[in-house]
């Protein structure tokens, strides 16, 4: 087990209290990077903190003074979702972003939070002030919010209360590691996508969705009886009938192929 590994499975036992969000999305992105030293990313977010020096020029600094923005050129590209590489070349997603922020907002003593905000990564500044990363820090005010929900859910969509509640930062790690599972997934590199999982069952042993996906992934590599074993794992955990039922079928499904 390697020091990364042992300490995001510490991490994992923490559960969703609030946790060093920076030091663990580095630790993350390490895995893609071996043998790069992250004592330069660490010293980074200090100097980024340095420069601010107040909460309330977060987003000058970051999205001003240091041109942290958004990729849209190359969205899909997995260096976005890897802090280290957002660190280099100052761009990324949108969570990727929302972590630095919050890593370096943390450190001036502010309150940052990510929200559940649906298909954009937004953050909240001290319980007040949401922030949308992607576009260098911009502030959101409810118009805005509106507009950005309904052109990617439809005219029908508003805003409800479910959309301003805080994640935790171990869902806000989970949803940039699913960043990269998903589009591992997509391109069938599915060897790569089981290790991004593994990763996420580190921070998340406890989540029976990811067992799930295991077992998917498993499947796909022809590793049926992983698979199997997997899913037998998800119906222990899932207290749902329906899903487990689902399992259940599917292990079927499986079982037939490995004879």
């Amino acid at each position: 087990m390697s020091a990364a590994e042992d300490r995001l499975r510490e991490i994992g036992a923490l559960g969703d209290t609030p946790l060093d969000i920076g030091e663990a999305a580095l630790l993350l992105g390490s895995f893609d990077r071996p043998g790069v030293p992250l004592d330069r990313y660490r010293a980074h977010l200090d100097e980024l903190a340095g420069a601010a020096g107040t909460p309330d020029r977060l987003a000058a600094t970051l999205g001003g003074e240091f041109g942290y923005r958004g990729d849209r050129a190359t969205y899909d590209d997995l260096q976005n979702a890897n802090l280290l590489r957002v660190i280099d070349r100052r761009r990324g997603l949108p969570v990727a972003l929302g972590i630095l922020y919050m890593a370096v907002g943390r450190r001036l003593g502010a309150h940052v939070e990510g929200l559940e905000f649906p298909g954009h990564f937004l953050i909240r500044v001290d319980r007040a002030e949401i922030v949308d990363p992607f576009e260098r820090g911009e502030t959101r005010e409810p118009p805005a919010l509106r507009q950005m929900l309904k052109a990617a859910y439809g005219p029908s969509a508003e805003l409800e209360t479910a959309h301003f509640r805080p994640a935790t930062d171990r869902g806000v790690l989970l949803r940039l590691q699913n960043n990269i599972r998903l589009r591992l997934a997509r391109r069938r590199q599915f060897e790569g996508a089981l290790d991004v999982l593994e990763r996420m069952t580190w921070i998340a042993p406890d989540l029976a969705e990811l067992v799930r996906e295991r077992a998917m992934l498993e499947a796909a590599l022809g590793r049926f009886k992983g698979a199997v074993e997997s899913l037998e794992r998800y119906i222990a955990m899932e207290p749902a009938e329906g899903p487990r039922f689902e399992a259940a079928a599917l292990i079927q499904r499986f079982r037939a192929r490995l004879n």
